[in-house]
């Protein structure tokens, strides 16, 4: 065999064993992105190493690219020396290449090409770069790209197809992921309008309603004792004829305000009505929660209030209801309305107890 046959040989060879070498990164890549066992962190960090190891380019980073600011957010390194977060001018990395041409960019030897003059080389003596960009939804994201201080063979057209299919698998990822984020957002964001009220932030009735099934379940079942307390405006609509709509609602934020900073985090509080709240008090007595609600028609009371430039004064009627084993949610709010409507009776801005009949 001549020079030359013995040649191609080893090209052939070599050839073979850089398509076999595809293959089996191919292969990898797919384990990794339909593992079920793995989230997006750790996924990225499994892209990195099999890039590192498959382009034999030891330092590989995953960054996100806003305006001129490179920053990373994941980043394999033999000494560990690249932190998350860490940002730089995307025009001193070798990633400006990639933004500029808006595809893939490697550079097996730097040192002995065009951009040996760059600032990444001078700064950190990098010879060798193979980066792609990453799309989300059409728009730039930022890059993947693996580098070494050491050249390296040039790279083939496989490499390439290769590092742009795993950036493309993270654009496909991130995009993902901001899907779930804006569902579970949209998810929460949905619980909350079905469960509050608009106006003052706190609970809505349909919400309160089933707070106190679950607790006259627990009272049935361990004998817990909780208080209600009916909570209704003095003259609310007075306020409302003499000082408009606005002056009410702003007299029930303020409301909204108060009894949520005074409230335990185990008391629930939620608009009942118009002018009316319900406060369910778990695991309370009637002193405990009596003491509570003067604390909260004080502060109310005592709020600095004004409609335009004029002082107004604040005032509730409260009725308490204490849970029985035997209630239901009717019988136990109706016996704290009725202890609401005595409060009323005797000169308003007062707290009135009813006892089971």
């Amino acid at each position: 065999m001549n020079t030359e046959q013995k040649g191609a040989g080893t090209g052939a060879a070599n050839e073979t064993a850089h398509q076999k070498a595809t293959e089996n990164a191919l292969s990898a890549l797919h384990r990794i992105t339909s593992s079920r066992d793995l989230n997006f962190e750790q996924r990225v960090d499994a892209i990195l190493k099999l890039g590192a190891g498959h382009f034999g380019l030891p330092i590989g980073i995953f960054s996100k690219i806003i305006d001129d600011q490179y920053e990373i957010q994941q980043a394999l390194h033999p000494e560990n020396a690249l932190t998350p977060g860490t940002s730089f001018e995307l025009g001193n990395t070798y990633c400006a290449h990639v933004v500029q041409a808006d595809d893939v960019c490697g550079f097996h030897h730097v040192g002995e090409s065009d951009i040996k003059t760059h600032p990444c080389y001078q700064n950190f003596g990098l010879e060798a770069y193979l980066g792609a960009p990453i799309m989300v939804d059409g728009e730039r994201y930022g890059t993947l790209n693996f580098s070494s201080p050491q050249p390296t063979r040039p790279f083939t057209g496989e490499d390439i197809e290769l590092v742009r299919l795993f950036a493309s698998w993270l654009g496909h990822a991130i995009a993902r992921v901001a899907d779930l984020h804006a569902l579970e957002t949209a998810r929460k964001e949905l619980e909350h309008l079905a469960t509050r009220d608009s106006l003052t932030g706190l609970y809505n009735r349909r919400y309160m309603q089933d707070c106190l099934k679950s607790e006259l379940e627990r009272t049935k079942r361990y004998g817990k004792q909780f208080v209600v307390g009916l909570l209704d405006f003095d003259n609310f609509k007075k306020l409302n004829d003499d000082y408009g709509h606005d002056t009410g609602d702003k007299a029930l934020k303020l409301f909204a305000k108060v009894s949520s900073a005074l409230m335990r985090d185990t008391d629930i509080i939620a608009r009942w009505g118009n002018e009316e709240f319900l406060i369910l008090m778990p695991e309370t007595g009637a002193a405990g929660a009596l003491k509570y609600l003067q604390r909260l028609t004080d502060r109310v009371r005592e709020s600095d209030f004004h409609a335009g430039d004029e002082e107004l004064q604040l005032s509730l009627s409260i009725g308490l209801g204490i849970a029985e084993p035997d209630d239901t949610v009717d019988s136990l709010v109706a016996r704290a309305d009725i202890a609401m409507y005595e409060s009323k009776q005797a000169g308003r801005d007062t707290i009135r107890q009813r006892e089971l009949d």
